[in-house]
């Protein structure tokens, strides 16, 4: 097995709010709507460096449950990789990487909180998606401090 130019550092989860309305009651017929914002983060101080912002958001149709989950993952390149494949690693690898962390999550969260699990949809970050679920930022966001 070769080992890949681009390195998946690790993530942290920054942000968790769940909130549950007296009147949910999570029977299975709730149909929950998710949305997933993608942002990247490029560091002046070493161009090869990024960091990917995942945030996803559940309600459901009667706004009586709502989730949302903030987490960020760093991702470094070899200093040889080309622009454009940098590019493409840290828009559709990165998020892919990062999202089934946020999927177990969510469901692990709910299924703490006794109510039916929410299990996310998997999600395709190799093509614009048009629907709800993926609203992914198509330009980086650049920092000029290191964190």
């Amino acid at each position: 097995m070769e080992t890949s130019e681009f390195k998946f550092l690790g993530y942290r989860i920054s942000r968790v709010e769940f909130e549950i309305h007296e009147n949910f009651y999570g029977k299975s017929a709730v149909r929950f709507i998710p949305t997933v914002d993608v942002k990247q983060n490029l560091f002046s101080e070493n161009p090869r460096l990024v960091e990917v912002t995942l945030t996803v958001r559940v309600k459901n149709d009667s706004d009586t449950f709502s989730f949302h989950l903030e987490m960020k993952g760093a991702f470094e390149a070899n200093k040889e990789m080309p622009d454009e494949l940098f590019k493409q690693m840290y828009s559709i690898n990165a998020p892919a990487i990062l999202y089934p962390f946020a999927r177990a999550m969510v469901t692990s969260f709910t299924a703490q909180a006794n109510i039916p699990p929410v299990i996310l949809p998997t999600a395709n970050f190799t093509v614009p998606n048009k629907d709800a679920l993926l609203q992914a930022a198509q330009e980086p966001e650049h920092n000029e401090n290191s964190k």
